[in-house]
């Protein structure tokens, strides 16, 4: 039962990291997968397996040599020079989701409860400097607890629309223009973003791996169930009015259709969703300033927290549409050289046990 506990609780950890505000809003699943059409199921799929991929081959690595912080795995896997240019890398993507999460909870704020958007964002940042304070282990109590409401409350407001929707005579085609030219390489830069974050976090989670068993099991049961999630998501998407396509917070714009407790519950689920990847990334951008600079993190959180709130003008998904896709190169190849690693490690130890045994007869 202690195993099942700890899988459960590592594999929330690690979906945590991704099901943020453009997952939960559907506005990632649209740029990368539903302008694709039906190619983009084929594209979630793709990417559902890699994320499986990528949270076994991860959180194997960092039980079975100890790693306790991202620098151990990544230096070790690209050398010095690449390793600082993917350092300043990753730490501007933490800046810029933390950016992004807390301009989508000021749409929230404006749209649901009508304060002003820069109070809202104002708001959000305030929260989210408190939580960044609690340090560690307040995150992990925070992603722990709410990551299991996060999940419940997609499925059941996605799935109330699939079932009490007339969609026979809805269609997507022609609506909206993909990131890429295709479906594969748009799953690919979207696992490759979210890698970053999410690399970053289970390199700190040594202290709850208790076994291999449950490193390899947390990584794969979040990888399956992120790709069931975003399977739901797009379905809702897919056959729905084609106008939402369009929307800032697409989901959110589809339960408005229904209006009293569905919308309600949905916003708070998406405004919850934000609020983890914010604190998320902007606690992992504070740890990343304070190991090279002698300041206290207090002041560098309350600092970070005044420069993000003019970033936030650009809007949610022109954030998303921009930034996210650069970013994926740098996640791609940061993913590709862990994966080619564990594959020359795996295929070494492999022929040096054959060797042995030939040796043997």
């Amino acid at each position: 039962m202690n195993d099942k506990i700890s899988i459960v609780k590592v594999a929330s950890i690690y979906m945590a990291t991704i099901v943020g505000a453009g997952f939960a809003s559907g506005q990632e699943i649209v740029q990368f997968f539903s302008s694709y059409y039906e190619g983009g199921f084929f594209g979630i799929i793709t990417a559902g397996i890699l994320f499986s991929v990528i949270g076994y081959v991860v959180l194997d690595k960092v039980y079975t040599e100890r790693i306790r912080n991202y620098e151990e795995l990544l230096f070790p896997s690209v050398g010095w020079f690449m390793g600082w240019v993917i350092e300043i890398a990753v730490s501007l993507f933490m800046l810029s989701v933390f950016c992004v999460m807390i301009t989508g909870a000021g749409s929230i704020f404006f749209d649901k409860l009508e304060i002003p958007f820069k109070y809202g964002i104002i708001l959000m940042t305030v929260i989210c400097m408190v939580l960044i304070f609690t340090g560690i282990k307040g995150i992990i109590a925070i992603s722990t607890a709410v990551t299991p409401v996060l999940i419940a409350g997609i499925l059941l407001v996605a799935l109330y629309v699939i079932i009490f929707n007339d969609t026979s005579a809805l269609s997507i085609y022609g609506c909206f223009a993909g990131i890429t030219n295709n479906w594969f390489f748009s799953a690919l830069l979207y696992v490759g973003y979210n890698s970053i974050v999410s690399v970053v976090v289970m390199c700190s989670l040594l202290p709850h791996l208790k076994s291999r068993k449950i490193a390899a099991l947390s990584g794969i049961l979040g990888g399956m169930l992120l790709c069931f999630i975003a399977l739901i998501i797009n379905t809702v998407i897919y056959v729905f009015n084609p106008d939402m396509l369009l929307k800032e917070l697409p989901l959110l714009s589809i339960t408005e259709k229904y209006g009293g407790i569905l919308n309600t519950v949905y916003a708070l689920v998406l405004w919850l969703s934000m609020l983890i990847s914010a604190v998320t990334s902007g606690y992992g951008f504070v740890e990343r300033v304070a190991g090279k600079i002698n300041i206290n993190k207090k002041i560098i959180t309350v600092i970070i927290c005044l420069l993000v709130i003019p970033m936030s003008r650009f809007g949610f998904s022109g954030l998303i549409s921009t930034v996210y896709p650069l970013f994926g190169y740098v996640g791609l190849f940061l993913i590709t050289v862990i994966l080619t690693q564990d594959i020359n490690l795996k295929w070494s130890r492999f022929f040096k046990k054959a060797s042995v045994e030939r040796r043997n007869k």
